[in-house]
């Protein structure tokens, strides 16, 4: 990932960033991508079985985050803008769902390191230079962009706004 594309990134409100990251998550759980999968290592049940779990917890994960975690996020970003009061979630802090998406991350690496190393150590010279390993190598890069943005950008943000809104609502309790 370019520098100019990483600060772009980093500016971005919440709202904005997560609706940009429901973009992303739209090519990682394409039914394209896994064909293109499946039929490269049709004859190779043991990378098949990686394949299957790789897309299973992309799909799985994605779900938990557009449905659970990205909404809160984006009501963040409307109190932010004081277009909306701030609630409390029902899962106490974001902090709860940061960690269970940072588990379903190191899964989802896991998957992606096993593929990384079947391509690497069985996959011939020759083979490596082919298309569809270049778009399988692709699409193993841009799972790890969504994911290091995720890791490295929206969590900590979205822990720090939070933060200011627990303190802010902590104090407001405490002069009632």
């Amino acid at each position: 990932m370019i520098k100019s594309e990483l600060l772009r990134y980093k500016k971005m409100e919440i709202d904005s960033f997560t609706n940009t990251l429901i973009d992303l998550h739209k090519k990682l759980v394409d039914p394209e991508n896994y064909s293109m999968f499946q039929d490269y290592f049709q004859s190779d049940k043991e990378v098949l079985e990686i394949v299957d779990r790789l897309f299973k917890d992309l799909k799985h994960h994605i779900y938990k985050e557009e449905k659970i975690l990205f909404p809160y996020l984006i009501n963040l970003s409307k109190t932010k803008r004081k277009e909306i009061p701030f609630e409390k979630p029902y899962f106490e802090t974001v902090k709860n769902p940061v960690e269970i998406m940072k588990a379903d991350h190191e899964q989802i690496n896991e998957n992606i390191k096993r593929l990384n190393e079947f391509i690497e150590n069985e996959v011939s010279i020759l083979e490596k230079e082919t298309e569809n390993i270049k778009k399988i190598k692709n699409f193993i890069g841009y799972v790890e962009k969504v994911i290091y943005l995720e890791n490295k950008i929206l969590f900590p943000n979205a822990i720090t706004l939070e933060n200011k809104f627990l303190t802010l609502s902590k104090w407001k309790d405490t002069k009632h």
